[in-house]
């Protein structure tokens, strides 16, 4: 079987933000956004919960931060929106939710507890590679403002350079350089690089 990437997520805090539903209507705009440009199926499930399938597995944690970027950056005033996500990597069945990548992502949520982003795969090879950088990633996206969440969001999608990025934001280049390295960009974007090339290694079951 092909090797899949499964991303299986709920909304941080979804009960004690403001309005809930502008929340909820917030994530499904953010799929429905991002389900062309990386070709995932996704439902929604439990009111604050999602789960992305995705057709190219080495996107997983391309796909997984841009989710996050977009529910940061579409944050209201004085509140944080904002997912914990889980990437499964592994076998998925042709048909139906019982492959693999499917179990690994489900069950890696669940047991995730303060952690709002990590991936897990049964090759040893790509887990060791992986869990430390991926927990440094999530470190660095928990701190991002809203503004460094919107810039980088552009930067991950568009792959506009800064002056196209700035006129988007009516920001000057200057400020977009700067928020861009606040972010953490340039190590990110190694990360994501490294990532899907090592995703790409993982053998087919």
């Amino acid at each position: 079987m092909t090797i899949k990437a499964v991303l299986t997520g709920d909304l941080i805090h979804s009960r004690s933000v403001g309005d809930t539903q502008a929340y909820l209507a917030g994530l499904k705009k953010v799929l429905a956004g991002l389900k062309n440009i990386y070709r995932f199926k996704a439902q929604t499930y439990r009111g604050d919960g999602f789960q992305v399938v995705l057709k190219d597995a080495s996107q997983a944690l391309h796909c997984a931060l841009a989710i996050r970027a977009g529910l940061i950056g579409a944050s209201p005033d004085k509140e944080r929106w904002d997912a914990r996500v889980a990437v499964g990597i592994g076998a998925a069945e042709s048909r139906g939710s019982y492959g693999e990548a499917f179990v690994l992502s489900g069950q890696g949520l669940d047991g995730m507890k303060k952690a709002t982003l990590a991936v897990f795969c049964r090759d040893a090879r790509f887990a060791e590679r992986a869990e430390l950088s991926t927990e440094f990633v999530a470190a660095t996206v928990d701190k991002w403002t809203i503004v460094e969440a919107q810039t980088y969001c552009l930067h991950l999608l568009e792959d506009s350079d800064q002056e196209t990025i700035a006129r988007a934001l009516g920001k000057s280049r200057v400020t977009v350089n700067k928020t861009l390295n606040r972010a953490q960009a340039r190590l990110l974007d190694r990360y994501l690089k490294s990532i899907s090339q090592w995703i790409k290694e993982i053998p087919d079951a």
